[in-house]
């Protein structure tokens, strides 16, 4: 099972890559969106069971739900080594609906009445979803 996850190349880091982001021959290629988004969209429900039975399955189901309905991920499903920031991202160069995390949030924090701040989040910008599925059900369970 591949997982999710940026090329080496993206986002881009220096200030023409950037400027010619989405310019064919110039910028970065974004062709990855693509096969991003069919990687995703064949996954089945079956490849939840890589996220056990218990809490952190859960955490994963609303995850998905949320992300696949807002974001247009065409399957719920997201892995233990897919990136957070591609998943938070979107299967698309030009979207980003920062609303869907807030969601996420939202919904686990109601779930599991707990309370996920800022500094939950400190540290985290590389971690898998796995990681951080884990600290979420680490702190609800507290």
């Amino acid at each position: 099972m591949l997982a999710l996850k940026f090329p080496p190349h993206f986002p881009p880091t220096t200030r023409w890559k950037k400027f010619f982001i989405g310019v064919r021959w110039l910028g970065p290629d974004l062709s990855f969106f693509n096969e991003l988004k069919a990687v995703q969209a064949a996954r089945h429900p079956d490849q939840m069971a890589a996220w056990g039975d218990g809490r952190q399955r859960e955490i994963a189901e609303i995850l998905g739900e949320v992300l696949s309905r807002r974001h247009g991920w065409k399957s719920k499903v997201f892995l233990p080594q897919d990136s957070t920031t591609v998943a938070f991202h979107g299967p698309r160069f030009d979207f980003l609906d920062e609303g869907a995390v807030d969601e996420v949030i939202e919904s686990i924090e109601a779930t599991y009445n707990v309370q996920i701040t800022k500094d939950f989040w400190t540290g985290k910008q590389q971690s898998t979803i796995g990681e951080v599925i884990a600290a979420m059900a680490k702190l609800s369970e507290a």
